[in-house]
């Protein structure tokens, strides 16, 4: 029990580290997730067939295709075209691409559910259709998405461990290093996973304030 504790307390830094790096990963790729999903859910909305047409198969290989793939083809398919990004570069864009996908049907449901009435509303007051979005429909479709949009921030944390299979030094990478030099499989793994935990209750507790703040039924 002693050796075990002595393990832990030596590899707490180490740890430590890689969750540090899984925050910065999961930090940018939330931000970068909700922009793409952003843009991908107006679109969805667009009246331009040929706009629509593309986002439409974005979100379907995206959602449809397992985010593992995605990285490997990012980050070791790409070179045989001759583009070659960093491990860092392949799992932001990996991250980003997959959730944003996800987000952008949360947002574009969202969307959705507000009445006609009120882009009838604000027609009549002769506002232009990018000024309705920015005053009238995004706040209220943003409350209204906090829920599935918040499920899938939280997901990004989680599967931010993925980016271990491409050697960059994040929190489930590191704990796999130290297992394997130690042979304290169950407690080093034990110890990350009430990291991923900590960090998603923190996330969970930031969603249950806004909702209790923002958000606004669906009428």
């Amino acid at each position: 029990m002693s050796d075990t504790t002595d393990v832990l307390i030596n590899s707490l830094p180490f740890l430590l580290e890689g969750a540090k790096n899984t925050l910065l990963l999961s930090f940018f790729s939330i931000f970068g997730a909700l922009i793409v999903g952003l843009v991908i859910a107006l679109l969805r909305l667009s009246k331009n067939k040929v706009a629509t047409g593309v986002a439409k198969l974005y979100v379907s290989f995206f959602r449809g295709t397992p985010l593992l793939i995605q990285l490997f083809i990012l980050y070791y398919g790409l070179v045989s075209v001759n583009i070659e990004l960093t491990a860092w570069q392949a799992a932001y864009t990996g991250l980003i691409l997959h959730f944003g996908a996800y987000i952008s049907e949360s947002f574009r449901a969202a969307i959705l559910s507000l009445s006609k009435g009120q882009w009838e509303a604000a027609m009549s007051l002769g506002m232009k259709k990018s000024l309705i979005y920015k005053e009238v429909i995004l706040p209220q479709a943003w409350r209204r998405a906090i829920p599935p949009v918040w499920n899938s921030l939280i997901d990004i944390v989680k599967a931010s461990s993925l980016a271990s299979v491409l050697t960059i030094s994040e929190l489930t990478y590191n704990a796999d290093q130290i297992a394997a030099s130690n042979f304290q499989v169950l407690p080093i793994l034990l110890t990350a996973a009430l990291i991923y935990w900590f960090f998603t209750t923190i996330l969970n507790i930031i969603q249950s304030i806004l909702e209790k703040r923002l958000y606004i039924p669906s009428s």
